[in-house]
């Protein structure tokens, strides 16, 4: 009997991934067609096959739902940890725009999933500040306690917002002289301004 229970445990969890994965796919689904304002929870739990009630168990609201589909998308905070994993030097800022930028080029078939995201995110201001959030939280959760200053959460956030600008100017608007450039040109071009921003003007060496 323990064993049919402890089984039955499992089985119950892993339904509550997968039903919370549909919600999640319905949400990429429907903000992609219809757009976020336009989609209301309800659409999304019948796009997922649930019913409303187990659809707000899992995920209270759109917002919800859009939060989890950064998170599932993007993992920004695992995909920020090696760099920082190395130190706080002046090489951490190109280390972060590589991988932030890296994120945005399109693969071989397919544009990037972050733009896709970003689309979605601007045609709401809802949707805007979840996304925004989510980047930032992992931005910040990761980098601003590793640096050296009182100012560290401002710099973090004015570091973010410089390399969001870039990607949107090359990716979306698709300014010529941004776009065309590949990633490596780009971070020699702007890094120094991100090192000022993230590290101070003084740099590490002088533990501004």
């Amino acid at each position: 009997m323990p064993t049919m229970t402890v089984t039955s445990a499992v089985d119950a969890a892993e339904a509550r991934v997968e039903a919370t994965q549909a919600l999640v796919s319905a949400g990429r689904t429907l903000f992609t067609r219809k757009g976020y304002r336009q989609t209301d929870f309800a659409e999304l739990a019948e796009e997922a096959g649930l019913d409303l009630a187990q659809a707000r168990e899992l995920l209270p609201d759109k917002a919800a739902v859009l939060g989890a589909l950064v998170e599932r998308t993007v993992k920004v905070a695992g995909l920020l940890r090696p760099a920082v994993a190395e130190g706080v030097d002046e090489d951490l800022p190109a280390r972060l725009a590589r991988i932030y930028l890296t994120l945005w080029e399109p693969g071989e078939e397919e544009e990037s999933p972050l733009v896709e995201l970003y689309r979605i995110a601007l045609s709401d201001a809802e949707a805007s500040r979840v996304l925004r959030g989510r980047m930032a939280e992992a931005l910040n959760a990761m980098v601003d306690h590793e640096l050296p200053g009182e100012d560290a959460e401002l710099r973090t956030a004015l570091f973010g917002a410089q390399l969001g600008g870039v990607a949107l100017v090359r990716h979306l608007i698709g300014v010529r002289a941004v776009a065309a450039p590949d990633v490596e040109t780009l971070i020699a071009t702007i890094a120094p301004g991100l090192r000022r921003t993230l590290l101070g003007v003084g740099g590490v060496d002088e533990g501004v």
